[in-house]
């Protein structure tokens, strides 16, 4: 039996099959094709062998979860279009930083869970040093996938001879596998964010680093975020600090209470959905945290749906325009209005040529 807040950090760990699923669905429907993400299938491979050995699952839940999941993948284009929108925003500011540093900056990405971006930075981006921190067993599965796959283990620089996860036969066998995963340029962390201590971590404290949350700070109380921004905001108080943060926001309208009701029937809350509803009320809360360069922006603007300031070329959206047909114009308009992008940092001001709806620099 888990306990109530142990069921809590399930119900939230689950929404890491949720994501891959949609990535999986999106690459498969051709709209990541610069290359195509060909990681996904590894971390797909490792929960389906290692989720029945997860807290509070069964081989029969855990079989019934991954079916669900993965078996009838193909998601609604409305998902694969969001998907795509959310996944390429965010490697855009990505890059950026990347080069405005020459590539001598390092990623933290916090809650990274089957994340693939680390692969595609590493591969792309031979000085960057990446960490991955989030949940130790989320942690477990990604460590099993990276050592059982020869191109993943070749891209972290991993040496030494790799460690079989055929011996996972028990819940017992993956409680004792370890979480932790470090090389040269990529160090993989099993460590709640509740529980955050610069003891546990190799971060380079002089380079240029930027954190990565996608959709998990949205999941911790504002107290929780305000400490955990602190956290990385003091460590690095002799370097640039920046935040790139996507997540949801309810905007305080009928579409917002609709989100809502649709996460308290999986029984999944996010504390900043109400308490930051939109732009402005998240530009006060990180004034109140002390960063200093501050832009944010949603994903209708982002992706062209509303205003001019699209990041996306009208090649490529041409391209994709193929790939599905969506006639829900303003569903999805409405849709990426309620999820928003936001870059707040400390040191070097951030250099971009993408128009953001708000950008501040105190």
């Amino acid at each position: 039996m888990i306990s109530p807040q142990e069921r809590k950090d399930k119900l939230v760990r689950a929404t890491d099959l949720d994501a891959l699923s949609c990535r999986f669905s999106a690459n498969n429907r051709g709209y990541f094709n610069t290359p195509p993400d060909q990681y996904i299938r590894a971390l797909i491979t490792s929960y389906q062998k290692h989720l029945p050995f997860c807290q509070g699952y069964t081989q029969l839940s855990s079989n019934r979860t991954l079916r669900s999941v993965f078996q009838d993948n193909q998601k609604l284009p409305l998902i694969n279009r969001g998907t795509y929108f959310r996944t390429r925003s965010i490697d855009l500011v990505v890059n950026d930083f990347i080069s405005q540093h020459n590539g001598q900056c390092q990623i933290i990405s916090i809650g990274s869970g089957s994340d693939t971006r680390a692969f595609r930075t590493l591969k792309d981006s031979p000085d960057v040093i990446y960490h991955e921190i989030d949940f130790p067993e989320s942690c477990k599965i990604k460590r099993a996938a990276i050592l059982e796959d020869d191109t993943l283990r070749d891209i972290i620089g991993y040496k030494e001879d790799s460690t079989l996860t055929d011996s996972i036969t028990s819940k017992e066998d993956f409680q004792s596998y370890p979480s932790d995963l470090n090389t040269d340029r990529y160090y993989l962390y099993g460590v709640d964010l509740r529980e955050l201590e610069g003891s546990k971590f190799s971060f380079d404290l002089t380079l240029p680093t930027l954190v990565i949350s996608e959709c998990v700070l949205c999941y911790i109380s504002l107290e929780n975020n305000a400490r955990i921004l602190s956290f990385f905001r003091d460590l690095f108080k002799s370097s640039t600090i920046a935040f790139l943060i996507y997540e949801p926001m309810s905007l305080n309208d009928s579409f917002g209470s609709t989100m809502t009701a649709n996460l308290s029937g999986r029984g999944i809350v996010l504390p900043t959905f109400e308490k930051l509803p939109d732009l402005k009320t998240r530009l006060s809360f990180l004034k109140e945290c002390k960063f200093l360069d501050i832009k944010l922006t949603d994903l209708s603007e982002i992706s062209g749906y509303e205003g001019d300031n699209s990041w996306i070329s009208p090649e490529e959206i041409q391209r994709i325009d193929k790939l599905e047909i969506i006639d829900e114009i303003e569903e999805i308009r409405l849709l990426l209005k309620h999820y928003c992008l936001t870059y707040a940092g400390i040191g070097d001001s951030f250099k971009s040529d993408r128009k953001w709806i708000i950008s501040e620099n105190y």
